[in-house]
């Protein structure tokens, strides 16, 4: 017999954080339960809201649930809108830039977890804040 039991989380019940120019709640995240391999959080961005270019050691993956972004990377735009769900490769740099009055999105990623940094060493913030953006 497992001991497996699934978890449920209310956004309500979960504080927000500062994270970059965002407030992110995170509902799961392996630093905060010591195990596990995926954080998964929701982000909330005013207009004019930018992160700062970084990277992951396995893919993100967003969907936009209000508003509008640009996210930035590889010398490219994409426009992200309400209903956009993106894929971003492992070690690509990027930004993202809200250009709505409000930009929500639910994003899943790896970046505490051990096993998947163990054998991809990506610096977390490896290109500079003075770095153009749109070239990243």
């Amino acid at each position: 017999m497992s001991d497996l039991v699934c978890e449920v989380v209310e956004l309500d019940g979960v504080a927000p954080v500062q994270f970059f120019d965002f407030q992110q709640q995170v509902l799961f995240s392996p630093k905060e339960r010591g195990e596990g391999f995926i954080k998964f959080a929701i982000s909330t961005g005013k207009r004019g809201a930018k992160s700062v270019a970084h990277a992951h050691p396995r893919d993100e993956v967003s969907f936009t649930i209000r508003g509008e972004a640009i996210l930035r990377a590889a010398n490219r735009e994409y426009h992200l809108r309400e209903g956009s769900a993106v894929r971003v490769p492992p070690g690509l740099h990027h930004t993202v830039e809200v250009v709505s009055e409000e930009w929500v999105v639910i994003a899943a990623y790896c970046d505490e977890c051990s096993l998947c940094r163990a054998d991809i060493k990506i610096p977390a913030m490896a290109i500079t804040e003075d770095q153009d953006a749109a070239n990243i």
